[in-house]
């Protein structure tokens, strides 16, 4: 007889999705910050691109969590942990210190949330499905930055 069974998955692994997700969102806020700084079209649209899919992960994560009966990140704060002192940013259009304030930013961001996604990944417990998810998340923060990136050796 087969009986039904009801997986839950770990705290420590909700605890790590949760700050992963916190990670995603407070970056979300400092990109759309940064981007209204920004003159140059490429540089604003690539910033804009990367707060898009911050949020467009975050909604994928809390469906993901839901389904598997986490209702908790539903409710989950949104922390402004380090607001960007982009008020001394000057508003100078195309200003070379501006582009690359901005991009130091994106690389300190790029490298905070590949660690976070890594600390997820490298669980030994985690749903493949949520595994799968995640994994393609990464790939397209990694993408997006790559294009950031290339977009800086072209123009910066």
């Amino acid at each position: 007889m087969i009986k039904a069974t009801s997986f839950k998955i770990p705290q420590y692994i909700t605890e790590r999705l949760f700050r992963l997700m916190d990670i995603l969102k407070n970056e979300k806020v400092k990109y759309e910050q940064a981007s209204l700084t920004i003159h140059d079209k490429q540089f604003k649209q690539n910033i804009s691109i990367l707060a898009q899919e911050n949020s467009q992960y975050v909604s994928e994560l809390t469906s993901q969590l839901q389904s598997l009966g986490v209702y908790d990140c539903i409710d989950s704060p949104e922390k402004i942990e380090d607001s960007v002192n982009l008020s001394s940013i000057s508003d100078v259009d195309d200003q070379p210190e501006t582009n690359f304030n901005i991009l130091q930013f994106c690389k300190n961001s790029e490298k905070k949330m590949i660690t976070a996604y890594r600390e997820v990944l490298n669980e030994p417990y985690l749903l493949e499905g949520l595994r799968a998810t995640i994994r393609r998340q990464l790939n397209g923060i990694m993408y997006a930055f790559l294009k950031l990136k290339l977009l800086e050796g072209t123009k910066f």
